[in-house]
């Protein structure tokens, strides 16, 4: 009781602010933006009802004071209350995630005018009245596809709550999961896609087995990049003891290409922890179970760094062989496949066949349409793409302005970010790459860890020219502090750790692999404070295999100079 009076005290306090803010309209708005996250995150039954009963109480209060003063008062009203519009989804929302969608209709049903929901409340009375498996999938439906308040984990909540019903109905299992998987649960979802498959009758849809496909793949590759290989490998093993026994259910091709999946995504993650040699086997048995242009990109870039000029160009072959030009899919997997067997041909001094491939890339890439009607990040990806080509190409202006304008251009994407600065490191182009690296420090969208990494990539680079180290680079680096690798990484390279204590720290492959690549790079390492002794350790960073990682292309780069 004291604690509840204590809430009823800060709530009142927090009223008393909006309405000296905003006028006496605005009474509740801020009570319930406080209570909002408390009461989605933990439904207890009080203070959701409480929240219910406030967000019930300022829609009615709203509509009495537009009956009474007319819609010119309106905008202010909405101003003041701004989340008025959205109150049936999110009474909706609350309550699902409360384990109770039957209550919904009941709330929603006295609500009319600005805020209700017609169709909302339609579905909620079909779920509190005449509950089918079809009336729980379309209620959840509606409060994940909310343009205003779209709620995954209120839609998963209605999923679960039919299942409890209607425990072998395939679609509402298969539902569940894809609202599982767009929150991040993999386990969940991959567990949820297999009742689903289990609850059909007769043949397997194959889009639910893609699917869940894709999923085992996110779960072997996140074990993989994580530096678990072998639990990554026990992972694809569970995938193959599915799949198997599947097929022998509900025999199709399907699991075949299901198993490729998970197999390449295997082959990949052991690439990034330097086992190139198991990565390969792992990548060609996919492809020999299924082709697959994630798994032949992935073999051509492994082959081309590693100087197996003929096998890359081999499988370069083979995979836009299995591409035609008619679909947007097709023209973007080409244009990246292209744009490698241009490489290739530069590589191998065939400037001529170079020059056709990138203009063939770049032709690629511009008809997929505007950037306006692209996803953002196909649409970054596409300048940097074009930007590269255009530098082998000669128009070294125009390439630099496109690589910059695609980290303008999704400021959010590491991956974006980080390829910008390494490629314009890697052309020589130094200064730009702090331009891209400064605008990337600048972003709320990279995380600390893609921060110090870029930061760390530009420091090594300005040792290795005799240039002064970037200052904004430099004080983001001493700014870090903390027990993960990445951090003591930044502690060291600041003068703030021992490199021996800094070496104690690398126990997998990549960092073994980065402590070598920085120990040379920014001096760190007394053994490499002679040409010959950084030498040697840039040859163990190649020799690591680590070929999809920076600091692999850039130890190259250095050693060739």
């Amino acid at each position: 009781a004291a604690h509840l009076a204590e809430l009823d005290e800060v709530l009142g306090y927090a009223d008393e602010l909006a309405a000296a803010e905003h006028g006496p309209d605005a009474a509740r708005a801020e009570p319930i933006e406080d209570l909002q996250p408390t009461a989605l995150a933990l439904p207890l039954p009080w203070l959701v009802d409480r929240y219910v009963a406030l967000l019930e109480a300022r829609q009615q209060a709203v509509m009495q004071l537009i009956d009474r003063d007319g819609s010119q008062l309106a905008m202010a009203v909405v101003s003041a209350q701004h989340e008025v519009t959205t109150t049936a989804h999110r009474i909706a929302n609350v309550l699902a995630r409360a384990g109770r969608p039957g209550e919904i209709a009941a709330h929603l049903a006295p609500l009319a005018g600005i805020g209700a929901d017609k169709d909302l409340a339609l579905r909620a009375t079909l779920v509190a009245d005449r509950p089918t498996a079809d009336s729980y999938d379309a209620l959840a439906r509606s409060l994940a596809g909310d343009p205003d308040a779209p709620d995954p984990a209120a839609a998963l909540a209605v999923c679960l709550a039919g299942l409890a019903r209607f425990p072998h109905d395939a679609e509402l299992s298969g539902s569940a999961a894809q609202h599982a998987a767009a929150l991040g649960r993999v386990d969940q979802a991959i567990a949820l896609y297999e009742g689903a498959i289990a609850a059909q009758n007769g043949e397997v849809d194959a889009a639910l087995a893609l699917r869940l496909g894709k999923l085992y793949a996110e779960r072997i590759s996140r074990l993989a990049y994580g530096g678990r290989p072998g639990a990554a490998a026990a992972a694809w093993q569970d995938l193959a003891r599915y799949t198997a026994s599947e097929a022998r259910r509900s025999p199709g091709d399907v699991w075949a290409e299901v198993d490729a999946i998970g197999q390449s995504s295997l082959g990949r993650g052991l690439v990034s922890q330097g086992r190139l040699a198991d990565g390969e086997r792992a990548l060609v048995a996919s492809i020999d179970r299924a082709p697959s242009v994630d798994a032949y990109e992935a073999l051509v870039t492994i082959y081309y760094k590693t100087g197996r000029y003929a096998s890359a160009t081999r499988y370069a072959s083979a995979g836009l062989g299995l591409l035609g030009s008619d679909t947007s899919a097709d023209r973007y997997h080409r244009a990246k496949l292209e744009r490698l067997a241009g490489d290739l041909a530069r590589a191998g001094n065939q400037s001529r066949d170079a020059a056709a491939l990138y203009l063939d890339t770049m032709r690629l890439w511009t008809s997929l349409g505007e950037d306006r009607n692209l996803p953002r990040a196909i649409a970054a990806e596409r300048k940097l793409e074009v930007g590269r080509a255009l530098w082998f190409l000669g128009d070294h202006d125009k390439a630099v302005d496109l690589v910059l304008d695609a980290v303008d251009f999704d400021p959010t994407s590491p991956a974006i970010c980080g390829s910008a600065v390494e490629l314009l490191l890697e052309l020589g182009a130094s200064r730009y790459a702090l331009d891209a690296l400064h605008r990337g420090l600048g972003s709320d969208g990279l995380t600390e860890l893609n921060k110090v990494y870029i930061s760390l990539w530009a420091l090594a680079d300005a040792r290795q020219h005799g240039a002064i180290a970037d200052r904004l680079a430099t004080d983001y680096l001493a700014s870090r502090h903390g027990d993960l690798w990445y951090e003591r990484l930044a502690e060291a390279a600041t003068g703030r750790l021992d490199f021996a204590e800094l070496a104690g720290a690398a126990r997998t492959a990549p960092e073994q692999a980065e402590l070598a690549f920085y120990g040379a790079t920014l001096g760190l390492d007394p053994a490499a404070h002679t040409p010959a002794g950084q030498r040697t350790r840039l040859r163990a960073v190649v020799a690591a295999g680590m070929v999809m990682d920076a600091e692999y292309d850039l130890a190259r780069l250095y050693l060739g100079r």
